[in-house]
This record gives C-alpha cells, sequence and structure tokens, in this order.
C-alpha cells in the first residue's frame, strides 16, 4: 500500500488506533474517489511490519460499471487528508448494481536498510 508522508505520520503518532477511511477510486490521486460514501478502517493489531483491516469485506457503491482501479485512504469520511492509495488486484469496475467490494486490505511498513 502506498502510503505518503501524512499516512505515515498518521501511524506511527496513533499506531492502530489511527482513524483512516477508505474510498474506491479510478486512479491513485484524491480526486480520482468515485464510490458514494467512505468506509471507516477497523485495524488489527501490528504484526511483523503489517497492519490488517479487520472489519473487511468493505462494501461500496458507485455508479454501474465505472472504473474501480484503487482504493484511496483519508482521514476522515468527507474532505480530509489524503492519506495515499492501494492498486486493486481483481475486478476493476463496479458491477451492474453499482457495487464494489475489497475482500482484503494490508498496511505494510519497510525501513530502509
Amino acid at each position: 500500500m502506498g502510503l505518503n508522508n501524512a499516512g505515515l505520520d498518521a501511524l506511527l503518532n496513533d499506531g492502530n488506533e489511527a482513524v483512516f477511511y477508505a474510498a474506491i477510486g479510478s486512479g491513485s490521486a484524491s480526486g480520482n474517489e468515485n464510490s458514494a460514501a467512505r468506509v471507516a478502517l477497523t485495524l488489527g493489531a501490528p504484526a511483523a511490519g503489517v497492519i490488517t483491516v479487520t472489519n473487511v469485506p468493505l462494501a461500496f457503491t458507485g455508479t454501474p460499471s465505472a472504473a474501480a482501479t484503487h482504493v484511496l485512504l483519508f482521514s476522515a469520511s468527507t474532505a480530509g487528508t489524503f492519506y495515499g492509495f492501494d492498486a486493486l488486484a481483481g475486478d476493476q469496475a463496479y458491477n451492474a448494481a453499482g457495487a464494489y467490494q475489497v475482500t482484503a486490505l494490508t498496511m505494510t511498513g519497510t525501513s530502509p536498510a
């Protein structure tokens, strides 16, 4: 997952108590958000440099057949600070009913050698 500096700061300052919201987007920038609403994430305890989102699956709605290529991370349910993104694998569009589901999401931290 590509967290930007704001997202890394949130995790370093608050650990798994940091507040994250996810949206679906058609690209990796905050302006690409196309889901109708953001979903609050529940973060599990870190283990081996990985924080796993525990309230999956995450259910989103949007325009039927619209591109769904990235999970976008924010600090709030509306507006807020953009924390970064993760490219999605698998289905790359909302279904015919305008639904999209994320079944797994992790945040991995690394440090330079």
